[in-house]
């Protein structure tokens, strides 16, 4: 009998226990704070506490405290659908800020979103989870609680609010370097480019027929360290390159993404690429060539699609774009693991025999494999990134591994025999847009990294 009245007495115990948490939850102040503050932005703190990279969202924490402060007003239906508003624009105004996008580009690549393997990346999978079942929690609060929540305190949530905002700008607005957020305030810097910055831009005004060779390489952005960066640099000094052509590097600031990269440096202009997409750009550096009799090629190894380069490439004058569709052929290997396509080093056989054509050629290279994350796979061996790493971040080392691959490739080809002299500019398009803090303090803030090759 008393064993099983102290059976009894636990589970009495253990259910008060539980009950006493469900009634602080269930409380309306918390329940408001739950739904206004703590959820939608749980987890942007969890990550920032883990040492991972997080946009300022001044905006977005906004919305979500005045839509929690529109249950007094509006049914816990008509909120829900707010919410779910509000999360779209998390999400854009997010990918705006960590990638560099422009917020017209971002609402413009989501219909590409398909294109991408974002589960193939565990990072990736793990915060669509985390985000669905955010997702799911407050919609779960707001139609099962709403109407209490509503009578919660709303001096205690905004309150909450003006603690966030301020907290999360001076810990995430200076690891945004890079990015379009000075625009806004006015503050827009001297354009610069590695055109102009290496001599490059000469060659256009007068390029006396040359063979010319523009690379962009993804995320190629400067190290802090100068050890770090004589990895690159000794990876195009060989001796067999540097017997026929003078190397030259430096840096220039970038602002944006990938696709402003380019109008960087083939258009030299801040201009979005958006505004190409049913108009010629004549003063691009294509367009320019192509007036002069050259022939124009630009090559990526993903999708046409993908930001519609397939339509605004010929706009900006090259004439035979050519995709990973029309390079890779049937039993060739594929790189990435988000952005899955054909591997860098593999077009540049594509490139040589295109140098190698008579007449003036023009070729356009925007390379794709170190788009983050890179596969571990994919190490081509250069690197000890799983033993002595010498950059001291495992996802930099395998990146800086891809670079070094694509340069001595590019050493390579210029060397054959038969090849004639090309001139050739390689810039980085962004600074890699990392997620660990201690892996982005790995480069300058706001810089990439170019080197022009000349025939000697």
């Amino acid at each position: 009998m008393a064993d099983s009245s102290m059976l009894g007495g636990r589970e009495k115990g253990g259910g008060g226990e539980r009950g006493w948490l469900r009634g602080i939850l269930l409380k309306p102040p918390v329940l408001l704070l739950l739904i206004g503050i703590i959820i939608p932005n749980l987890i942007f703190v969890s990550l920032a506490l883990a040492g991972l990279t997080v946009p300022p969202r001044t905006l977005p924490i906004i919305l979500y405290v005045l839509i929690a402060a529109s249950l007094r007003f509006l049914p816990p239906a008509a909120v829900a659908v707010l919410y779910f508003a509000a999360l779209l624009f998390d999400v854009v105004y997010c990918t705006t800020q960590f990638f560099g996008l422009a917020p017209q580009e971002a609402l413009f690549a989501l219909q590409f979103f398909g294109e991408l393997d974002i589960l193939n990346s565990q990072l990736y999978a793990l915060l669509t989870v985390t985000v669905v079942a955010s997702v799911g929690g407050i919609l779960f609060l707001l139609l099962r609680h709403g109407r209490h929540a509503a009578g919660g305190s709303w001096s205690l949530m905004l309150l909450g609010g003006l603690i966030l905002i301020p907290t999360d700008i001076i810990a995430n607005a200076p690891l945004q370097a890079g990015n379009r957020f000075g625009f806004s305030l006015g503050t827009e810097p001297a354009f610069d480019s590695a055109m102009l910055n290496s001599g490059y831009q000469a060659l256009i005004d007068a390029p006396q027929d040359r063979k010319m060779l523009v690379i962009i390489v993804e995320a190629m952005g400067r190290f802090a360290d100068p050890a770090h960066q004589k990895l690159l640099d000794d990876a195009l000094a060989t001796p067999a390159l540097t017997a026929g052509y003078r190397i030259s590097s430096g840096h220039n600031s970038f602002f944006g993404s990938t696709t402003a990269g380019e109008m960087r440096e083939l258009c030299g202009t801040r201009r979005s690429y958006i505004e190409l997409l049913d108009q010629d750009m004549t003063e691009c550096t294509p367009f320019r060539l192509q007036a002069q009799g050259y022939r124009t090629v630009g090559y990526h190894g993903f999708s046409p699609e993908m930001f519609q380069r397939s339509q605004w490439w010929p706009h900006i004058g090259l004439t035979d774009p050519r995709f990973g569709t029309d390079v890779h052929q049937s039993g060739q290997r594929l790189c990435g693991e988000v952005f899955v396509g054909v591997c860098d080093p593999d077009i540049l056989s594509h490139i040589a025999a295109d140098l190698r054509a008579d007449g003036p050629q023009f070729v356009y290279l925007l390379t794709l494999n170190t788009h983050i994350p890179v596969p571990l796979s994919e190490a081509y061996g250069h690197l000890d990134c799983e033993g002595k790493d010498p950059i001291g971040d495992f996802g930099v080392c395998l990146m800086v591994d891809q670079w070094i691959e694509l340069l001595r490739g590019i050493g390579a080809m210029l060397t054959e025999p038969g090849m004639p002299p090309v001139e050739v500019l390689i810039v980085g398009d962004h600074a890699p847009p990392l997620w660990y803090r201690k892996a982005r303090d790995l480069f300058e803030q706001g810089h990439v990294s170019w080197y022009r090759l000349t025939p000697r």
